[in-house]
């Protein structure tokens, strides 16, 4: 399963599972969005480091939505691909929480930098979410399930668009895949495999 169009169906298969978390209300499909842009960063710059991953949103992530890179904090700061990283995806990937800890902290991620929120709430994708009165102060992205997961389907379509012109996308993309298969592709095994059967 290395063939362009075979990976692009695994993606696609994802993106759907990932609308299906969306809708369900709870955290899981922030967590999961976060690990599938890490994999769309390997396959696309096949780097593996977190300085890949902010990369990856500068220059792919924020080119086909450009909201996230001209977001601005109310402390006047654009650093929405450092937030994304230390505190959505470490965050929830390491503590399961939105504080940062010390590591983030020394590279930029900021407490609480981005909130979780459904369509549900009311609450607008990317608007500022901003509370003085609270301590620490609340200076926060908020990120809508729905419309994150909705993006994520534009950047996988647009890196997927790429690699039919773009002959090092497409080698990064066959290289990661063969060495880093993702999860499902051997799942189920195939006729050919032999399976031993241990007492």
């Amino acid at each position: 399963m290395t063939t362009a169009p075979k990976v692009e169906a695994y993606f696609k298969e994802r993106i759907g599972e990932l609308k299906g978390l969306a809708g369900r209300g709870d955290p899981w499909v922030f967590l999961c969005a976060s690990s599938f842009i890490e994999y769309l960063a390997k396959i696309t710059l096949g780097g593996t480091s977190g300085r890949d991953y902010k990369d990856f949103l500068r220059n792919h992530f924020f080119k086909t939505c450009p909201e996230y890179g001209t977001f601005t904090y109310a402390n006047g700061k654009q650093d929405l691909a450092d937030q994304m990283y230390h505190v959505l995806r470490c965050g929830i990937v390491h503590s399961f929480s939105l504080i940062a800890d010390k590591q983030a902290k020394r590279d930029g991620g900021r407490d609480r930098s981005i909130v979780l929120a459904h369509r549900a709430s009311g609450r607008k994708h990317l608007e500022a979410c901003v509370d003085g009165r609270r301590n620490p102060k609340l200076d926060a992205a908020v990120f809508v399930a729905e419309d994150f997961v909705a993006d994520i389907e534009k950047v996988t379509n647009s890196i997927f668009a790429q690699s039919c012109t773009n002959k090092k996308l497409r080698l990064n993309m066959k290289t990661w895949w063969k060495v880093h298969p993702p999860i499902g592709v051997l799942l189920i095994p195939d006729k050919s495999m032999r399976i031993e059967r241990r007492n």
